[in-house]
């Protein structure tokens, strides 16, 4: 699996609901909290199963991200360091169960600095269900629920070149398409695309992320450049440098879950579908 930002970087609180607003805005704070399970292809080639978890924030302390939201998709840059990530808690665990993993499932265990990897794949079909439940956590237990899972194939189309440097400008909306579902759509599956960059002078950040959400249906989407140009402030690249990062695309699905005492908790499964570097001149 890649590095504990990218993996909880994908898996960060999604689609919020696409509403008709094409203001940028904050987040809303409160008390929320995110599991994730991935699936990614290892430097051999081969499917490995990540999980994970990271409370955004607590009541007013914690994460805040600048969104923008329309019918057709839903953005939000941020500081991954702005994030709690894993206060010490006195304990907790939440489960993943079902489809391919072992019959006892996977574990997300709290204070754990590091994300649990099974060699293979958790699931092979999308819209198959996983089990998920949690205890501790410094916050209300939850029930089992289940979560669908994403597709494990995408047909990225554009950028065309797979492993090529994609060219980004904080003036031109940022194209990313690929080939709708064959055969019944895919409901609820969203297509994830995101930069990801480290300040120069601040190498062991978490960095910086701009992620945006589309239904896989609509075959294409576009990150905004309000939120490019966020984005590459937040990394701090001045005017005359050349910035560069990662461009990530993955399949996703989320189970949104309204706990007691205003606690907000997302479920998230991803399928990394690819990673390549972008560089974006200032």
């Amino acid at each position: 699996m890649k590095s504990r930002a990218a993996l909880l970087g994908l898996l960060a609180t999604a689609a919020v609901g696409c509403v008709d607003d094409r203001f940028d805005h904050d987040r809303d704070r409160g008390s929320s909290i995110v599991f994730g399970i991935d699936q990614t292809k290892n430097a051999e080639g081969k499917l490995v199963t990540s999980v994970g978890y990271e409370m955004l924030d607590v009541i007013d302390h914690g994460w805040s991200a600048r969104g923008f939201n329309s019918a057709d998709r839903s953005c939000w840059a941020e500081r991954l360091d702005d994030r709690l990530g894993q206060p010490r808690v006195e304990g907790g665990v939440a489960t993943f169960q079902g489809g391919l993993l072992p019959a006892g499932g996977i574990a997300v265990v709290a204070n754990r600095g590091d994300e649990l990897t099974l060699d293979g794949a958790a699931w092979t079909t999308a819209g198959e269900a996983l089990t998920f439940e949690s205890r501790g956590f410094a916050m209300p237990n939850i029930p089992p629920s289940q979560v669908r899972v994403p597709s494990l194939d995408l047909a990225i189309v554009a950028p065309a070149d797979a492993v090529a440097e994609v060219p980004v400008r904080v003036d031109q909306e940022l194209e990313v398409a690929w080939t709708p579902s064959a055969g019944a759509p895919a409901p609820h599956e969203n297509v994830v695309a995101s930069l990801t960059a480290v300040p120069a002078d601040q190498p062991n950040a978490r960095g910086v992320e701009l992620r945006c959400f589309f239904d896989r249906e609509a075959g294409t989407g576009r990150l905004p450049t309000r939120l490019l140009e966020r984005f590459a402030t937040l990394v701090g690249a001045a005017p005359g440098t050349t910035l560069k990062g990662k461009l990530h695309i993955a399949t996703h699905r989320q189970l949104t879950i309204f706990a007691d005492g205003g606690w907000t908790v997302y479920v998230v499964a991803t399928a990394e579908q690819r990673e390549q570097p972008f560089v974006l001149p200032r």
